[in-house]
This record gives C-alpha cells, structure tokens and sequence, in this order.
C-alpha cells in the first residue's frame, strides 16, 4: 500500500450524513427533495459502484435502462423506483408520508442488492 492507495469505493459514499441528510429534508416539510434526494444516493451509489455516473444527456429513465442493461441491475427493482421517482419528481403533486415510505422501501431493496448493505431510514 503506496502513499497514494485507493479506498474501498463503498467508503466514499457516508451513507450515515446522507440518510441525516433525508431527515432533515423530511423534518422541515419537503417530502419531494427528499425523494429526489434519494435518486441522487441511488446515482452515487452506482458512480461508486460500478464507475459508471449518469451522463449528462442522459434522461433518469434513460440511466436506468442502462443500469439494468450494462450493469445487471434487476430490471423488477431499478424499474418501479425509477417510475415512482419519476411519478414524484415531475408529476407536480406532493407525496404522502405513505408515498415517501414506499419509495424508500423500494430503495432499501435496491441498494441491498447493489451493496448487500442495508438503508433504513427512522421517520
């Protein structure tokens, strides 16, 4: 190990400040940024991951086809969050407390299967 070592690529992430983060958010009323906070994790977490960020052209669907189609995500998990983010973040209604617990269920499921980690968020 040289002065210039790499970490392990899940150490970059702070899944801990981020899931502080999505309190905070959901504390002070803003259950949308919160859900678009979550795609952003999701976003790092395949940066992290795989190498393989969201190109700046690329569309949240369009990045996920390509998670699913290059990297083996499986397509009946990155699916359904990816349309509830979608739903959330342009369909121009606020989500429900019942809304948010559910993309964050979905979430958890995802980032278990990338990570074999566990993501729970206390409300």
């Amino acid at each position: 190990m040289g002065l210039f070592s790499r970490k392990k690529k899940e150490e970059v992430i702070n899944v801990k400040r981020r899931k502080e983060n999505l309190k905070i958010l959901l504390d002070s009323g803003r259950p949308k940024e919160a859900i678009a906070y979550i795609y952003l994790i999701y976003n790092d977490v395949i940066k992290n991951k795989y190498d393989k960020p969201r190109l700046a052209h690329q569309t949240i669907r369009e990045y996920a086809i390509t998670c699913v189609n290059e990297l083996g995500q499986k397509p009946e998990s990155v699916y359904p969050f990816i349309k509830k983010i979608e739903d959330i973040i342009y369909g121009g209604v606020e989500p429900t407390k019942k809304e948010f617990e559910f993309t964050v269920n979905m979430f958890s499921k995802l980032f278990n299967e990338i990570t074999g980690d566990q993501f729970r968020v206390n409300m």
